[in-house]
């Protein structure tokens, strides 16, 4: 996958990408994570990140509604289960024990 893009949508799967890599080499430094993002600043302008964050949160909302069309939960649940964890000073995805392969996500 082609990790460069100019895309907000595409950059944020491969962002995504990178940070369950990172994942499973257990918290190693976040160099290519961090080098992604100057990239696409360099390129396109600090705008970008701001373009970046909202195609993410789009691209959150849609995985939770379709867990929750798996599970029968509401995805509002899973969004309080991930503010509860916010607010308490956790990163569900970061303290997760398992986040699978992050090449068959």
């Amino acid at each position: 996958m082609e990790l460069f893009s100019d895309k907000p949508a595409v950059a944020a799967a491969a962002l995504t990408r990178l940070v369950a890599a990172e994942a499973k080499t257990k918290g190693q430094p976040a160099g290519r994570i961090q080098a992604y993002l100057s990239d696409l600043v360099v390129r396109n302008g600090p705008s970008m990140i701001e373009e970046l964050a909202i195609e993410l949160a789009r691209q959150h909302l849609a995985t939770l509604r379709k867990l929750a069309n798996a599970t029968g939960r509401p995805a509002a649940r899973y969004l309080d289960d991930i503010e509860l964890a916010a607010a308490m000073g956790e990163s569900m995805g970061r303290d997760a024990r398992d986040l699978g392969d992050a090449n068959n996500m």
